[in-house]
């Protein structure tokens, strides 16, 4: 990682600690797979670049589930769809099915326009 702003090169303990803190659940378990002791790990986190780095590695990986998730929505969302249609599934079935189908359209429809507002503001606050 070059040097940009806040984002010096860390060094080879850091950004062993930064892959690690990725992939474990908590600090203590990222500072023992990184071979590092745990309140250098705290220490590291309190550090421009390192917590600039590990922001930069948390984005990729959200990006990388994201899509995932978005391709295997759409097939989800088509076997709810198979199951609410079908008149051979039991009620129970059909209903969940078409509680799940509305759901997820009214979250769409919420974040939809969350990010609208958001987009709004934002904006607002750029031409002041």
């Amino acid at each position: 990682m070059a040097q940009s702003g806040t984002h010096r090169e860390l060094n080879p303990r850091q950004r062993r600690f930064v892959s690690a803190l990725v992939a474990c659940p908590t600090v203590r378990d990222a500072a023992a797979a990184a071979k590092i002791g745990e309140r250098t790990a705290w220490r590291y986190l309190q550090d421009p670049a390192v917590s600039g780095a590990l922001a930069e590695r948390q984005t990729a990986v959200l990006g990388h589930v994201s899509r995932r998730l978005a391709t295997e929505m759409g097939k989800a969302m088509d076997v709810l769809v198979e199951i609410m249609r079908d008149e051979g599934a039991s009620d129970g079935a059909r209903v969940s099915a078409a509680r799940a189908v509305l759901d997820s359209g009214l979250r769409l429809a919420e974040l939809v326009t969350l990010a609208e507002r958001v987009a709004a503001l934002e904006e607002k606050m750029g031409e002041s």
